[in-house]
């Protein structure tokens, strides 16, 4: 339970072994490299490895499996929600790779998407076209017979049905003679014919252009606006046909989408071992490499190496005092899901210690406390258990679920101690229906503590919980100082303000009648001692006296405080358990009340006994699902977010060295598939 010993690796071999090699380390996960390739290479020595003409396609690839994602339906709610990735072992990698001729596949779905494309767009210029005519169907005038003639003239246009009376008086008035016939005619829009006599155009216009006139480009296609109409709906019909025939052809197509996952996953697994070439010195007939792996795998990368590259060199060595390695952290398996939490603040500095741990029993104990709801506890290990079964994930994904797992069966204890199981739904139950009067007698003995009944006790376990691990984080930084041989640190750090804590925690428990009066002089001279041991040692890096003395007292002053704020801060466990526990109550009391008023305000179905109850039922039911639902996501949030914060602020400043880089060793990132 550390942070993993590392050691330096250095290989040389020859070019032809590279490739292998790279690939060996994909495999077996156990090296980072370290770029050591020289920065000016001479002109006409550049051996790197040429890139495979397939990479350059990658993008065209991850773009077409997006596409063809997209065709594919859902399996269920899991299955939208959380992506399966397939296995495919080396044998079935073999044949697909060679056996699928998937530049031709490429090339043809493009052609089908393009296709697809064109005729959209097609149909939406016969839609656009059909719009624009359908207004004018009863204009009986042929198209290609719309042209002024030496006397006349003619416009098609639209005018405001508001203006359109106006508009006649207008003409009126003007003595304008010309003929004007209403095609189609709405609330908003008046479609007009009008043929004037060419000499009384400019006046017309005058007039037109005052009503806003919208003229009407009809075209000078053969046959009237319905024959015209006629046409474009067997052009639609045609389009969509082809239409339907590309997406049957594109459908088809779609059943390749496995195969393309696979290529996709292979080239980039290429691709990323060519870019590891980067960090490769090479020379015309030989490379070599330098990185970093855990001392536990020493042993098995020799075996490896020797048995696959006979003439490859491998040294492995001791770190350097100069060396920055990366951090690996090791814990066992019920430890491990709580490395999420401390990834999620950042990387302890190599040779300090892993606070993994330390904080597990703590954060597990708080989410716990926090919901302390021992139906929500059975919810959250069932999601878990379930995504964990049904569903093919990384480290990461494992660790969150199984985190949460462990929470939701903390989460279980608590409610179990505290009685809460959807709030009082076991109360009501039994208070309702005699058969769960046994397992309210089984629920009413397993509660330690009433959170509604006795608020003020459940406060003071949440802030003797902040004393508690406050005291063990100064003794956790104890433990690392002596782990580094920090000797000085211990005596001058840790020592007085641990004495200060004892005697400030003693008169705490005498202030509050916990603890008898007949010790105060041994915490009164506790705090005395850590009060000087602080002002005496914290500002010992100050050259001047008045500098060591101020720092001391500032220092001091801070303990004091840090030490109160700290352990108020603990308050919030008390305040969210109380909370939740409130919410479920309420939500069970607005099923149960709702359900009755509704059946209430409509007299026949309290006339009918069974649709009564069936309809009462369903009511309850549904706002008892929607409202726990809520209850759950808000407080499974918070449950994580504020002992997650207890842990970083109240804890880790107390001995956390942050700066760390994380291991990140070479292996096979697959984004679709997974290579067995």
């Amino acid at each position: 339970m550390a942070i993993a010993k590392m050691k330096k690796i250095e290989v040389v071999g020859l070019g032809r072994d590279k490739d292998g090699l790279l690939a060996l380390f994909q495999k077996l996960q156990m090296v980072e490299l370290i770029n050591i390739q020289e920065p000016n290479q001479p002109p006409g020595r550049d051996i790197s490895v040429k890139a495979d003409s397939g990479l350059t396609h990658l993008p065209e690839i991850e773009e077409a499996v997006s596409f063809l994602s997209g065709l594919k339906e859902k399996s269920g709610f899991f299955g939208g929600g959380i992506g399966l990735k397939p296995s495919v072992n080396h044998k079935q990698l073999k044949e697909v790779v060679s056996g699928f001729d998937w530049q031709a596949f490429l090339s043809g779905l493009s052609a089908l998407r393009q296709q697809f494309k064109d005729l959209i767009q097609q149909k939406e210029k016969l839609s656009e076209k059909t719009k624009l005519l359908n207004p004018w169907r009863k204009l009986t005038l042929s198209l290609d017979e719309l042209f002024p003639t030496r006397h006349c003239g003619f416009l098609l246009g639209v005018l405001s049905s508001r203006d359109y009376p106006n508009f006649l008086d207008d003409i009126a008035k003007a003595h304008t003679n010309l003929f004007s016939a209403i095609i189609h005619q709405d609330k908003s829009n008046t479609h007009l014919l009008i043929i004037y006599l060419n000499e009384e155009f400019p006046g017309l216009e005058t007039l037109l252009k005052n009503y806003r006139f919208n003229l009407a480009a009809l075209g000078h296609s053969k046959g009237t606006v319905e024959d015209n109409l006629s046409r474009i709906n067997s052009e639609a019909l045609i389009l969509d046909q082809r239409i339907n025939e590309v997406k049957h052809k594109i459908a088809e197509l779609s059943k390749e989408h496995f195969r393309l996952c696979v290529v996709h996953d292979y080239l980039a697994d290429i691709k990323k071992r060519g870019e590891a070439i980067k960090n490769l010195a090479q020379q015309e007939f030989t490379f070599a490499l330098s990185g970093w792996m855990r001392d536990k795998d020493a042993t098995c990368l020799e075996k490896e190496i020797s048995l696959n590259f006979k003439d490859t060199a491998l040294f492995i060595s001791n770190l350097a005092p100069d060396d920055n390695p990366p951090v690996a952290l090791e814990n066992n398996r019920l430890i491990q899901p709580f490395e999420f939490i401390t990834q999620i603040y950042g990387m302890p500095q190599y040779g300090e210690l892993d606070p993994t741990p330390f904080l597990a029993p703590f954060f597990f104990l708080y989410f716990g406390f926090c919901i302390s709801d021992a139906g929500y506890g059975i919810l959250l290990v069932l999601m878990c258990w379930m995504a964990l079964k049904k569903f093919r994930m990384g480290p990461q994904g494992k660790k969150f679920f199984k985190l949460f797992l462990y929470c939701g069966i903390s989460t279980i204890i608590v409610g179990a101690l505290t009685g809460s199981w959807f709030g009082n739904l076991i109360d009501l139950l039994g208070e309702n229906q005699k058969m769960f009067l046994p397992l309210r007698r089984i629920k009413d003995a397993m509660i330690v503590l009433d959170p509604i009944k006795e608020p003020t006790k459940l406060l003071g376990i949440a802030l003797s919980l902040g004393i508690i691990q406050v005291w063990f984080g100064n003794i956790v930084a104890a433990i690392g100082n002596l782990k580094n041989k920090r000797y000085q640190d211990i005596f001058f750090d840790q020592l007085p303000m641990l004495t200060l804590l004892f005697g400030l925690t003693g008169l705490g428990l005498i202030f509050l009648n916990l603890l008898d009066k007949t010790n105060a002089a041994l915490f009164q001279f506790a705090t005395l001692i850590g009060s000087l041991g602080l002002i005496m040692t914290q500002g010992r890096s100050e050259k001047e006296l008045g500098g060591k003395i101020f720092y001391g007292v500032y220092n001091l002053y801070n303990a004091l405080s840090g030490y109160l704020s700290d352990v108020l801060s603990y308050s919030r466990l008390w305040a969210l358990g109380l909370v939740t526990g409130v919410m479920a109550n309420t939500i069970n009391m607005i099923s149960v009340q709702f359900s009755q008023i509704f059946i209430s305000i409509i007299p026949f179905i309290n006339r009918i006994g069974i649709l009564k109850v069936i309809i009462s039922s369903v009511i309850l039911i549904i706002i008892f699902v929607f409202g726990h639902t809520v209850s759950f996501a808000m407080n499974l949030l918070g449950a994580f977010v504020h002992p997650v914060r207890l842990q970083f602020v109240e804890f880790f400043s107390k001995f956390f060295k942050s700066g760390g880089r994380a291991f990140k060793p070479l292996k096979v990132e697959t984004k679709y598939i997974n290579f067995s």
